[in-house]
């Protein structure tokens, strides 16, 4: 690629997360139901034939929108993941509830406009892809150092996960009282690893 290309390609990957950010902006402000292309191409600064250029449609947008927000959320586990303590299950754990009820916390006000805007079908799709990559990431990673210390005690480790982790976003959303350590207790029954914990 020469240096005309590479700046073209710089400017197009720009202007497609300039265009992603408004209408993550817009979706907090109005919802997304109540988006059109021209509130996006406007708020960017740009003509709608221009916006067509970089995505089919106002729901192509939408799943950049959910990419968006996971790939934050798969940062801050990544974070997590490289200061954790191998081999402490405990701190592990706690950090984990932690972690989960932040994460909660940060995409509420994404996820409660969803549901408000009366898109129930995005905010699912939201929670099965975030749970999806998230399963894949501990599986890659949290689980694999797991197994080489102690083992695995259970099998169909990204089904679980992601069981799990859906588990646990409704369990958090519905029961926001529910203490850390009852969390704690249900990973850590679900993982079969009560014996590793104190």
């Amino acid at each position: 690629m020469n240096d005309n290309e590479a700046r073209r390609t710089n400017r197009a990957d720009a202007r497609r997360e300039a265009i992603v950010r408004a209408a993550r902006s817009i979706c907090l402000d109005k919802g997304f139901s109540k988006i059109t292309v021209s509130d996006i191409a406007d708020k960017v600064g740009m003509t709608r034939s221009l916006f067509y250029h970089y995505f089919a449609d106002k729901d192509a947008v939408a799943d950049a929108v959910l990419d968006d927000v996971i790939d934050e959320i798969l940062t801050k586990l990544e974070h997590w993941n490289q200061n954790r303590e191998t081999g402490n299950i405990n701190k592990a754990l706690d950090d984990m509830v932690r972690l989960l009820r932040a994460l909660i916390a940060d995409e509420s006000p994404f996820s409660n406009r969803m549901v408000q805007d009366g898109n129930a079908e995005l905010y699912i799709k939201f929670i099965d892809r975030a749970a999806d990559r998230i399963a894949d990431y501990i599986g890659n990673t949290t689980v694999r150092d797991f197994e080489q210390l102690h083992g695995l005690p259970i099998t169909n480790v990204h089904e679980t996960f992601f069981t799990l982790i859906v588990g646990l976003i409704s369990l958090i959303r519905s029961h926001q009282n529910i203490s850390d350590d009852t969390l704690k207790q249900v990973i850590a029954q679900t993982l079969h690893i009560d014996d590793y914990i104190g």
